[in-house]
């Protein structure tokens, strides 16, 4: 029995995330965050997406993260105006 993984089409991946001034990281940015070479992470994508999906994942983990953060403190201000 064999367990192999499916292989996912880059178009699965998702896109690249967000800066907090709403501009899209580029892959020099999301390698230096993690701490590898840009050639990595073109590798990564090329011949193991599905690691690189998961680290794309992550990103727009973050990013949803922070956004929710925003809106509750957002609506934190709200509040303490309305009360």
């Amino acid at each position: 029995m064999s367990s192999s993984t499916p292989k996912l089409e880059s178009s699965q991946a998702p896109k690249a995330p967000k800066q907090k001034s709403g501009k899209q990281l580029s892959q020099r940015d999301m390698a230096g965050i993690l701490g590898i070479d840009t050639k990595t992470l073109y590798n990564w994508k090329k011949h193991k997406p599905n690691l690189y999906r998961i680290v794309m994942l992550g990103f727009k983990f973050d990013e949803l993260l922070e956004c929710s953060k925003r809106n509750y403190a957002e609506l934190l201000e709200i509040e303490a105006h309305l009360t």
